[in-house]
């Protein structure tokens, strides 16, 4: 390798957008995320072997692509899989911008013709909608109080690796000739399915207060989680979805032409198809 300074580096790319977290840094040390004072990560558009790496289903359903991704377009972030799955949806919307620009076309079916109905999104926009996380979360449990922290990114991965192989288990049903084979594989994935989501529960419990004692060893909650009654278990549930939900607003306004109807409807940044589909 040359020890001459590049003489092309002053057409390297630079950022293009400049965007706040939902948790504000919160949750992290240094050796996750380098935050910045003024609050906002700079955003580099992707490179072209950024934009090949996304065309990779493989790397795409273990993580491992967009983990390549944030690392690339956002030099602050040290370890993306320890980042909360609301910061990840931001940063992905942001690259997104910041690659192809501020209009991103989105599509939904019309509620009442069932027409494709084709639309415009702004980048901008929906970062500007983005609700904060609050320090701390908690759930009443008589005496205990339960603090719930969001799912980070790799519990993210874990499950969606989970729902695909269970879809594509049950995609083989059909090959099955035994009832009591097909029966055996469908509970199979039901059980699997049940545990990543009871998992997920008990990944997303921090701490757990009894008066003056705070309780963070991992062991001793799965323990209380295997063993308290289903109603704490269900609170806990609620919590979790509700702050997963917290971040950019998913949902936009679209416009049928063919039945003159105006709806509200959800945006997918699911990036398999966020970024393969540009």
């Amino acid at each position: 390798m040359s020890n001459q300074p590049n003489p092309l580096s002053g057409h390297f790319r630079s950022p293009k957008l400049y965007v706040k977290l939902p948790s504000g840094g919160r949750f992290y040390t240094p050796d996750i995320l380098d935050y910045p004072e003024s609050g906002e990560l700079p955003i580099f558009p992707m490179t072209a072997k950024d934009e090949l790496i996304m065309k990779n289903p493989d790397a795409l359903l273990n993580g491992e692509a967009v983990s390549q991704l944030i690392s690339s377009c956002v030099p602050n972030v040290k370890q993306v899989k320890q980042l909360v799955s609301n910061d990840v949806d931001v940063l992905l919307v942001a690259i997104q911008g910041s690659t192809h620009g501020d209009n991103i076309e989105v599509s939904t079916e019309c509620p009442i013709c069932k027409e494709v109905v084709n639309g415009v999104a702004s980048v901008e926009a929906a970062i500007e909608t983005m609700d904060l996380l609050e320090e701390l979360y908690t759930v009443p449990a008589g005496e205990l109080e339960i603090e719930i922290k969001p799912f980070r990114y790799d519990s993210t991965v874990r499950a969606g690796i989970a729902s695909f192989q269970s879809t594509r288990s049950l995609q083989a049903l059909a090959d099955i000739p035994d009832d009591m084979d097909k029966l055996k594989v469908f509970n199979d994935n039901f059980m699997r399915m049940a545990d990543m989501n009871y998992s997920l529960i008990v990944d997303a419990v921090y701490s757990i207060k009894m008066g003056d004692e705070v309780i963070t060893d991992r062991d001793h909650i799965r323990e209380f989680l295997d063993n308290c009654e289903a109603s704490i278990g269900n609170a806990i549930e609620k919590q979790v979805t509700e702050i997963n939900k917290i971040g950019i607003n998913k949902t936009m306004q679209f416009e049928c032409e063919k039945c003159d109807d105006t709806f509200e409807a959800p945006i997918s940044f699911d990036p398999v198809n966020f970024f393969t589909a540009s």
